[in-house]
């Protein structure tokens, strides 16, 4: 049987989409930022958007951490404008998220709690990075 994947990514519009979920390891990590950035690689001449969605990710071990940080680092290098974090009910694990997160916010730089996909939608649509048809 094969191993449920630790995250998903898909890019819509201006948006990356990045559900979390499980344990992470090094080996994870290392797979999701060069996935993350490959698939980014076609929006990131304009301002971009990243919806993440962080409530099956479990706590993982801390050498994850300054992976994570150097991608979040990256990505405000390559014009990340808008973040919509869909929180996790867990406060290790979001005390986890902080710990992967924490980089200099460029001062344009809009982060916003979303209570679901369908606010972080909506906030996207707004913010005019989800082109409605």
């Amino acid at each position: 049987m094969k191993a449920k994947k630790a995250f998903q990514l898909n890019l819509q519009d201006k948006v990356l989409w990045v559900v979390a979920d499980g344990f992470w390891t090094l080996a994870t990590a290392e797979a999701y930022v060069k996935e993350f950035r490959a698939l980014v690689k076609p929006i990131v001449a304009a301002p971009w958007a990243i919806v993440l969605d962080i409530r099956a990710w479990q706590v993982s071990p801390a050498e994850v951490f300054d992976l994570l940080v150097e991608n979040t680092n990256w990505c405000y290098q390559h014009n990340l404008q808008h973040v919509e974090t869909i929180c996790a009910d867990n406060a290790l694990v979001m005390w986890q998220f902080a710990k992967a997160t924490l980089a200099e916010k460029p001062a344009h730089l809009v982060s916003q709690i979303a209570a679901d996909e369908q606010s972080a939608k909506q906030a996207l649509i707004e913010a005019g990075f989800v082109v409605v048809t």
